[in-house]
């Protein structure tokens, strides 16, 4: 392979080829003009001036645009339809709704009124502070961690005795029922049962 320089551009190019890869220059012209040079003060042919390129623009532009506006009036008709829609479904679910808390309301209401003629719940209507959970428990006398003092006199009524002491943390008392298992129960100021025995 040997190599020679270009008539136009002095670049070393290989003398096989027919263009010159930096400028463009024809190397095998017969007539050693360049075929593919550009250079800034040769002119530009002029091309001719074309209204069918034009007219096509124009034709696909308004098509585009009728397009466009029958999609958009296309969505505006579906979005009325899908509001009515929505607002029929809307009241529908909302009547279901209001069925579904009027059953869960009587239901609630009958189980109140169920709770209330039990055991348990004549003790929660004398003693509205204590809670459900815990009047059940009094009703079936059970004894807990946690129980006030009043809810075991009630389960109990008046212990046979109670005693007092003092070792610098508190007053704490014993109140004991003798004909009763777990017989001895301590609390203090709160009047919180903390143990028993």
């Amino acid at each position: 392979m040997s190599l020679t320089k270009c008539p136009n551009c002095q670049t070393n190019i290989n003398n096989t080829v027919s263009f010159c890869p930096e400028c463009g220059y024809s190397i095998k012209n017969s007539l050693g003009a360049p075929v593919n040079k550009s250079s800034p003060n040769s002119p530009m042919p002029k091309k001719q001036n074309n209204g069918c390129a034009i007219i096509l623009l124009v034709f696909f532009g308004l098509l585009l645009i009728g397009f466009l506006s029958r999609q958009c009036s296309k969505t505006q008709v579906e979005e009325k339809h899908t509001s009515g829609l929505d607002t029929k479904l809307s009241k529908e679910d909302s009547i279901k709704n209001h069925a579904k808390i009027d059953s869960i309301n009587k239901e609630i209401k009958i189980e109140e009124e169920k709770f209330l003629k039990s055991k348990a719940g004549k003790i929660y209507k004398k003693h509205p502070e204590w809670s459900k959970e815990d009047c059940i428990n009094i009703s079936e006398n059970k004894i807990w961690i946690g129980m006030h003092y009043d809810m075991l006199i009630y389960e109990r009524g008046r212990p046979d005795n109670i005693n007092t002491s003092n070792y610098g943390d508190g007053t704490q008392y014993q109140a004991c029922w003798h004909d009763y298992n777990a017989s001895c129960f301590y609390f203090g100021e709160s009047q919180i049962i903390t143990s028993y025995n």
